[in-house]
């Protein structure tokens, strides 16, 4: 599925079939958590964004290939090196990268902290957009920036705030 509203191209390719026996229309709810986290930076809503949803068998090849790192992890956002170019028409869109996330991490997190899965997935989706929009959570203060940010992105989708849920429940996680 490919989504364009607003200059934002937003390309949804799922290539495990378990992601469209959720109980949700997961194109829609990627859609709409990738818009979200673009409103919540202030960035203007313009470029290609592509989400692959996969199982932790791909997942674990794109983490070693990509990350030097084994086993699988629950998102992967690859930001891509184009800038908009000025050209006679105007600028052109920004490819701002690829975010890929599997479901059997999404399911085992969800499951373990108690949370809905729809909601986790909105969490993983504003999560990896961000980085591709430059935001990271290395440092504290880039952590808390980044999570104010994500807490704001999943409100304006209906959910709360994961980070104080997660404390509630004495669990904290970080990649």
């Amino acid at each position: 599925m490919i989504g364009v509203t607003k200059g934002l191209l937003i390309s949804i390719r799922v290539d495990e079939r378990r992601w469209e026996e959720l109980p949700v229309d997961i194109r829609e709810l990627c859609d709409s958590a990738v818009r979200a986290s673009f409103a919540s930076a202030s960035q203007r809503a313009y470029g290609e964004v592509s989400v692959l949803l996969t199982n932790d068998l791909a997942m674990s090849e794109f983490n070693s290939q990509y990350r030097g790192q084994g086993g699988p992890t629950n998102v992967l956002a690859f930001c891509a090196a184009s800038v908009p170019v000025l050209c006679d028409f105007g600028a052109e869109p920004v490819l701002w990268g690829d975010i890929v996330i599997s479901i059997d991490r999404a399911e085992d997190e969800a499951r373990s902290e108690a949370k809905s899965i729809n909601d986790h997935i909105a969490h993983l989706v504003v999560h990896g957009t961000l980085h591709l929009l430059g935001f990271d959570h290395k440092e504290a203060r880039e952590a808390a920036s980044m999570e104010k940010l994500e807490t704001v992105s999943l409100g304006r989708l209906g959910v709360g705030n994961p980070y104080a849920i997660a404390a509630n429940q004495g669990v904290l996680h970080r990649e």
